[in-house]
């Protein structure tokens, strides 16, 4: 029987350097999906509530961030079980939220690295659904090269776009402390790295979400300069 809620977890880098500490991202996304109960009840846009994720950490590995979230509660041994509260989703809907890892060195090969459970309510009834308990694996390796990684678009992509909140809860603060131009200039700067990054790769609601930015600073998007800055990083003419 499908779940109401479909989850989906992608980290920032398919390698990881054994010979040093470095972070790691994992982005964490969910879909709401319609259960046969509400197949029959049409009316019903709630596909799940009070959705908690609670995870248990590796020693390895250390949640440093969070990203469109906060959590509950953090327990355990040097604080290994966190659990994170994730409120509701509509039929339909995707979600996300980012995590940070600082990760220790390890040898060479494939470490479990985190365990994740998943509990919620349907829109009917109270009683409690949980999915199969799931682990996530980091592949260490000695090979320079994986250094040179790259960071996964997709999750670059949307810890960027949960970052916008942030920037904008810390410009708000400033302009309540009567600092409204480092306010002012510290949302503009993300709208910047979001434009960068929206050129880069032709994503459209990269693009949409700093031109939303721009607009609340009453700017108009440097797009020439930001091209010809990037065309300059990137050696292209």
């Amino acid at each position: 029987m499908q779940a109401s809620i479909q989850p989906d977890f992608t980290w920032s880098k398919n390698h990881i350097f054994a010979g040093g500490a470095q972070n790691i991202v994992l982005l964490v996304e969910w879909r709401g999906a319609p259960s046969a109960e509400q197949g029959r009840r049409k009316n019903h846009k709630i596909a799940a509530r009070e959705i908690e994720l609670r995870l248990w950490l590796e020693p390895h590995i250390v949640l440093t961030r969070m990203y469109g979230c906060r959590a509950l509660s953090v327990s355990g041994d040097d604080n290994r079980s966190v659990l994170l509260p994730l409120g509701k989703i509509q039929t339909g809907q995707r979600k996300y939220i980012a995590l940070e890892f600082a990760l220790k060195p390890a040898h060479a090969g494939k470490h479990d690295a985190v365990w994740l459970h998943w509990q919620f309510k349907q829109p009917y009834g109270e009683k409690i659904c949980e999915l199969p308990m799931q682990k996530l694996s980091l592949e260490y390796s000695h090979h320079t090269g994986v250094l040179q990684e790259s960071c996964c678009f997709h999750v670059e992509k949307h810890l960027e776009l949960l970052r916008t909140e942030e920037v904008l809860e810390q410009a708000d603060l400033l302009s309540s402390k009567g600092k409204l131009g480092e306010g002012l200039e510290l949302v503009r700067r993300h709208a910047d790295k979001l434009l960068l990054l929206a050129v880069r790769t032709g994503d459209r609601l990269l693009t949409r979400e700093a031109e939303s930015l721009y607009r609340r600073c009453a700017l108009t998007p440097p797009l020439n300069k930001l091209i010809e800055e990037q065309d300059i990083r990137t050696g292209c003419i």
